[in-house]
């Protein structure tokens, strides 16, 4: 291979990595990621609802394969995803397809309380369950 095409391949590399790196660092979230994928029907201050054409259980698989969830809840009331900063709940829709309620963590908590409650580590006040010392008289006092 000559200089040039030493060169040519050289800054075709680079490009290359710059662009997988802006890829993989601007890849976005979940919540960006729903935006872009589902029709909005409703939206609460940072909390959405959303629609999509497909069944509960493809919709989740969907959300799930693309931003994979720190956990999983399947019910027959729908499937609950919890990520960090938020909660996706995927319920039917009696028309037909599926859901989607996006939000943040401590809201999803609340909403989806009696679903989530014993699963995730819920506390009695909604949201997740931090420094309980256990029950009963006397217990870990």
């Amino acid at each position: 291979m000559s200089g040039r095409g030493l060169k040519l391949l050289a800054l075709v590399l680079v490009v290359a990595g710059i662009a997988g790196i802006v890829a993989l660092t601007t890849r976005g979230s979940v919540r960006s990621h729903l935006l872009r994928t589902y029709e909005v029907v409703e939206r609460d201050g940072d909390s959405y609802v959303l629609r999509s054409p497909d069944t509960v259980t493809r919709t989740a698989a969907d959300i799930a394969d693309a931003w994979k969830p720190a956990e999983r809840l399947v019910d027959p009331g729908g499937t609950f995803l919890r990520y960090s900063d938020d909660i996706v709940a995927v319920t039917p829709r009696a028309a037909g397809g599926s859901t989607v309620h996006l939000d943040d963590e401590d809201r999803g908590y609340d909403r989806w309380f009696p679903y989530v409650v014993g699963f995730w580590g819920v506390g009695g006040g909604g949201g997740p369950v931090g420094g309980t010392r256990g029950g009963g008289p006397g217990a870990g006092k």
